[in-house]
């Protein structure tokens, strides 16, 4: 285990640019809140749903969750609004800076909606009111479906805070704070999902363009591209020219820039994004290679363990169909991502009694391969016993699982043991070799009663397990020196 009992005094000092990093992220969240407070309002439908912009549809509608304001409406759960005094939610999309809006879109006015309920088209009247504190609670903590995101986005954020009040003069801790702070702005502008105010209200819409959707072009990829070239230590021409870290934060605009000239330009921009992701990896590796004392190679494998682990997580969101059940435990699963990310990006930086975390890779692989040799055995042996009993007997037995539970319990221990010699010899050939030449010396110690061959053998077990450029044997016996 690597320790540190002190960290670098000017990583704890508050210099210009951390104060500057903490007043920013004080600024951005507070117009983040200006921004939600305005959303407040602007006029509503009062019911939650999903973003159009998100619906794997042709022509974008607003599809109807549940009444989240609560005044009584004619509206229904499942409807799908197509158009709002005729203006379609396309219409919008296709010029949203130019396109029409209802002209009675106030708050007690009345305005007619064109729906689909149950399969079958109609029109009806909807009198519009406005968000609530309320309802901004209800859809976010009074349902269990918002609770995660939110339990995600605070978790990183707050890592990346810890992190970074912790380490205020480090470089790499900044960029953590603000990536921590990009998934919060996320989930702050996606926390009233009432987009049809969004789409004819313009200052709303643009704000909640600003706040939810383009952090991820301006905050998210250009922070963990900032961070991997600081981590753990500044590249050299970082260095020597430290403004090449606002480079990052510089392409982050151009998705901005793009969107708001022609969004069909913006597919450039977002290229742009993901290419910053690729660049942070492609860092991260040649860190990996060029590093090579202890301390910041222990930091990087945890970073690069924390951003594979993340990232497989993370991509479990674009898995095909399934299930609505699985669905929900995959996109669970795959929310995880994040907060792995940060949380392994906090140890490593930190580096304060650093765990050893070839010991958790080593224990992660047995046990999982363990656990997936023992569940193939359990269900292999199920349904080749069930399969024999039902042919011989006609029917199932309840004691082909007692069996195939025994045959577990006794394949347990030998089959872990085997394992883990298994991966010691792949992966972790130099310590299991030492512990081979300790465990063969221990059996020599207990067995050899000549000195001489019991000092040939601890020079050699030094030898193996050491591998000093020499070694000598001091041996006071009765006075004389051997």
């Amino acid at each position: 285990m690597n320790k540190e009992t002190t960290p670098p005094t000017s990583e704890t000092r508050w210099k210009p640019g951390a104060r500057l990093t903490f007043w920013l992220a004080v600024i951005f969240i507070l117009l983040n809140i200006v921004h939600l407070a305005y959303r407040l309002t602007i006029p509503s439908l009062g019911w939650a749903g999903p973003d159009p912009e998100n619906l794997d549809v042709a022509t974008p509608y607003f599809e109807l969750d549940f009444n989240a304001v609560g005044v009584p409406s004619s509206l229904e759960p499942g409807d799908i609004v197509q158009a709002v005094e005729g203006i379609t939610p396309q219409q919008v999309l296709d010029d949203f800076f130019n396109a029409p809006r209802p002209s009675n879109w106030r708050i007690g006015e009345t305005v007619e909606l064109t729906i689909v309920r149950n399969g079958q088209p109609s029109s009806l009247d909807a009198t519009l009111t406005h968000w609530t504190m309320s309802a901004w609670w209800l859809t976010n903590f009074g349902r269990l479906n918002g609770i995660p995101n939110w339990l995600v986005a605070l978790l990183v954020f707050g890592v990346g805070a810890f992190t970074f009040i912790k380490r205020p003069g480090n470089l790499s801790a900044r960029f953590l704070f603000a990536f921590g702070l990009a998934i919060l702005s996320g989930v702050l502008g996606d926390s009233i999902p009432d987009y049809s105010a969004l789409y004819f209200d313009l200052p709303a819409g643009i704000a909640k363009f600003i706040f939810s959707n383009v952090h991820f072009a301006y905050l998210l990829a250009p922070s963990f591209l900032g961070f991997t070239l600081t981590f753990p230590k500044p590249k050299s021409f970082i260095q020597r020219q430290p403004r090449w870290l606002l480079l990052p934060y510089l392409v982050g605009l151009v998705p901005i820039i793009l969107l708001f000239i022609d969004p069909e330009l913006a597919t450039i921009g977002f290229l742009l994004t993901f290419a910053m992701l690729v660049l942070g990896l492609a860092a991260l590796i040649h860190s990996g290679l060029a590093m090579r004392d202890v301390v910041s190679r222990a930091q990087l494998r945890w970073a690069v363990g924390g951003v594979a682990v993340g990232v497989a997580l993370f991509l479990l969101n674009f898995a095909s169909p399934t299930p609505p059940l699985y669905r929900e435990i995959t996109l669970f699963v795959a929310s995880l991502g994040f907060p792995i990310i940060g949380i392994s990006l906090a140890m490593a930086i930190l580096r304060y009694r650093l765990f050893d975390i070839d010991v958790i890779i080593r224990k992660t692989l047995q046990y999982a391969l363990l656990t997936g040799l023992l569940a193939l055995v359990y269900f292999g042996s199920v349904i080749l016993l069930q399969s024999l009993t039902e042919n011989l007997f006609g029917e199932q037995s309840p004691l082909v699982i007692v069996l195939s539970t025994l045959a577990i319990a006794a394949l347990f221990n030998p089959l872990r043991t085997r394992i883990q010699d298994f991966i010691d010899r792949r992966f972790y050939r130099k310590k299991y070799n030492a512990e081979q030449a300790l465990a063969q010396f221990a059996a020599t110690a207990r067995d050899e009663v000549d000195m001489d061959h019991l000092n040939a053998a601890l020079l050699q077990v030094v030898e193996q397990t050491m591998q000093p450029e020499r070694v000598s044997l001091w041996l006071k016996i009765q006075g004389e020196k051997r």
